[in-house]
């Protein structure tokens, strides 16, 4: 299976979208969604992309590279709407044996 990426931002560039260019149709075709922005992190707790949540279902995946606090705001949005949700700890943990593997071995 082949996965190709929307790549999205707060301003609009070349290819890359625009929040205000997320479409409930855009978000029912992609039905993985990755936060790798720092909204949410820790102390910010209390910010999010700006993305139609409401266009979310139990079909998608969400995922957020935070991992503190470990449910973001976007995770607790997409989880309202019944979505399968991950943050980033085990993303962490993998790295860290990848670069002890690289050092040690």
């Amino acid at each position: 299976m082949h996965i190709t990426p929307t790549l999205v931002s707060r301003q609009k560039r070349g290819d890359i979208l625009s929040y205000e260019d997320l479409s409930p149709d855009l978000i029912d075709n992609h039905k993985i969604i990755v936060n790798t922005t720092p909204l949410g992190m820790f102390p910010h707790i209390d910010q999010s992309p700006n993305i139609p949540y409401t266009a979310l279902s139990p079909e998608h995946l969400c995922y957020d590279v935070i991992y503190n606090p470990e449910t973001t705001l976007f995770l607790q949005k997409a989880a309202r709407q019944g979505c399968k949700i991950k943050n980033g700890i085990e993303m962490l943990h993998l790295q860290a044996l990848a670069a002890w593997k690289i050092w040690n071995e």
